[in-house]
């Protein structure tokens, strides 16, 4: 469990850190029609390395936290339920956090509330898809498991 956390928080860490640039590079190009790394909010407060270092630590660690969270399916006496509430609630806790720091959205309670529903429908989507793929795959493997018992069976006679 120990190493899961820790690998899957690593490849987070780096995979959070590069698409919130990519992310931050696209939403002020088609937003603002400039290619701007940070927002202009957090370079005013931050200086422009220092924006980029700030973007890119909350990035890493939200990052960090979205993938590592995925370790809570790995908790056998939890049910499916419980790890895909606690992990949605990991990460919009988080996002919102580094949203508002990171000045993606105003600190007001309609962006908050706007941004947190968006979260919830898109955590909601990959789960139902990761959901109807892992159903497929199991009913697959079922079969498959059958037809074995079956030619398993019928070759001892």
């Amino acid at each position: 469990m120990k190493k899961c956390l820790f690998a899957r928080s690593l490849i987070g860490f780096v995979t959070g850190a590069l698409v919130v640039h990519v992310i931050t590079l696209l939403v002020n190009y088609f937003g603002r029609g400039q290619y701007l790394i940070c927002m202009p909010k957090l370079t005013e407060r931050f200086g422009p390395a220092g924006a980029i270092v700030v973007q890119t630590i909350l990035a890493a660690i939200f990052g960090m936290v979205a993938l590592g969270g995925m370790c809570l399916f790995d908790i056998e006496k939890w049910s499916l339920l419980r790890a895909s509430v606690v992990h949605c609630a990991l990460i919009l806790f988080t996002y919102i956090i580094v949203g508002l720091l990171l000045h993606w959205f105003s600190f007001d309670i309609i962006p908050i509330l706007i941004m947190a529903c968006i979260i919830i429908f898109v955590y909601a989507l990959i789960w139902l898809i990761m959901y109807i793929a892992w159903k497929r795959e199991i009913r697959q493997m079922n079969r498959l498991a059958e037809e074995y018992k079956k030619g398993t069976n019928t070759s001892e006679f």
